[in-house]
């Protein structure tokens, strides 16, 4: 462990939160494509202002294709590559420590969307390359690469690789500690159906969810009697539905438990993805292997009216699993009220242990940390899914609470600083002499 680095780090910890904190105080969620914003203007603002203060501290960025900001340090050709985000999800849910957009620090954590998926570890890894030149460390390039669409399918990076190479070795801030080398694939499906045209009560309107990479926290229907309902459960990331209760299949179970034709179509959701179920066992989808673990199953986004229903399910699938069976599982146990559509599949990705990246990140963290590693796999994607040899660091310890897509998302400041620290170190171990 290199203690110029550690001391480096508590020096800048206030102005490292007050760049993280103007970086929280844009709402960077999706929004309508516009030109010179292909994710809409907050996306765009977020590449602006993360520029803006890399520029103050006297590094160079640019804005590629109003999709990615680069910033770059060292010479001759990249030989690690630093991977993050400044997009978020939508603030669904109440806040109660502070609102989405104002970073507040309470008890040794911040508070704020962003602190820690990705906007913290994003402005942690920029402190890691000014920590670089402040104590001569770097000498070969690293390049820092901030995008903006990953919680939306990662078009970003797919339209970067089309255009620019990836250095030799990726590490993204977007996962967890100590390194995640293997990721579930992913399967994002869309379901239809025309709306109830008989006679009868019906359902006049449905809206549950925002992303489909969420557990959704509350969904409200209105009924053709006048009825209101509404289901409130708990956010969750998509990759971990258990930890939440999904708002949207509790008020499927309500509707299908309703008697008459207008119902049908509930009926069948119900029996694909009763309310619990987040492993696709009521199908006969699920599955598990020892390496990626179970499938899950989150039904993230419904809305329901005059043109019907569109719904969207995540599937996190592990490496033993086959999508299109599957689907064809879903399907089958829609029957035909309800239409399936694959709209995006990607395979597991898997970077082997004994890579030069691996073996020495997880040097890396047992040096920073005292605590014997090894590298794990997950079912969240991480921002690395797409790229041969990419792994995830950080930035969520075990054990920690950070309430990731979820009110009053949270990081501790001391794990953030040491998350730092440990991408200073990368840095000097792939960049330096």
């Amino acid at each position: 462990m290199d203690r110029r680095i550690r001391e480096f780090f508590e020096a800048n910890e206030e102005r490292m939160l007050a760049d993280i904190a103007a970086l929280v105080a844009v709402d960077s969620a999706r929004g309508e494509s516009a030109p010179g914003a292909p994710y809409g203007p907050g996306p765009r603002r977020a590449l602006e202002k993360a520029l803006e203060i890399a520029r103050a501290h006297g590094l160079e960025g640019r804005v590629l294709g109003d999709r990615v900001l680069l910033v770059e340090l060292g010479e001759g050709q990249p030989e690690l590559g630093i991977l993050a985000h400044l997009d978020v999800v939508p603030p669904a849910g109440e806040w109660k420590v502070t609102g989405p957009w104002e970073m507040k620090r309470v008890d040794g954590k911040i508070y704020g969307r962003g602190v820690i998926d990705d906007k913290g570890p994003a402005v942690c890894a920029l402190y890691a390359l000014l920590c670089a030149r402040e104590l001569g460390l770097v000498k070969r390039k690293v390049q820092l690469i901030l995008g903006s669409d990953e919680e939306c399918g990662s078009s970003d990076v797919a339209w970067y690789m089309e255009h620019y190479a990836m250095p030799p070795r990726v590490f993204t801030p977007d996962g967890s500690f100590p390194v995640v080398n293997t990721e579930k694939g992913r399967a994002h499906f869309v379901l239809t159906a025309p709306a109830y045209t008989g006679e009868g009560r019906r359902v006049l309107s449905l809206s549950g969810g925002s992303v489909v990479n969420a557990v959704p926290a509350v969904c409200r229907c209105a009924l053709s009697d006048g009825e209101t309902l509404e289901t409130v459960g708990r956010a969750a990331h998509a990759s971990t539905p258990d930890e939440g209760d999904n708002a949207v299949t509790a008020m499927v179970e309500r509707l299908a438990a309703m008697e008459g034709g207008g119902f049908d179509v509930f009926r069948a959701l119900c029996r694909a993805f009763p309310h619990g179920d987040n492993a696709g066992r009521a199908v006969g989808a699920a599955c598990a292997d020892a390496l990626s673990g179970a499938l899950t199953v989150n039904l993230g986004v419904m809305e329901y009216g005059d043109k019907g229903l569109t719904a969207h399910v995540d599937c996190r699938v592990p490496v033993c699993g086959d999508a299109e069976k599957i689907a064809g599982a879903f399907q089958a146990a829609l029957g035909g009220a309800v239409k399936l559509e694959a709209a995006s599949i990607s395979a597991p990705h898997h970077t082997p242990a004994e890579s030069d990246l691996v073996t020495g990140l997880l040097k890396i963290y047992e040096e920073y940390t005292g605590e014997r590693c090894q590298a794990q796999s997950m079912g969240g994607g991480t921002y690395v899914h797409e790229i041969e040899g990419g792994v995830a660091f950080g930035a969520e310890f075990p054990g920690s609470d950070v309430h990731m897509h979820e009110p009053d998302e949270r990081v501790d400041v001391a794990e953030l600083l040491l998350g730092g620290e440990m991408y200073a170190e990368a840095v000097k171990l792939f960049c330096g002499e």
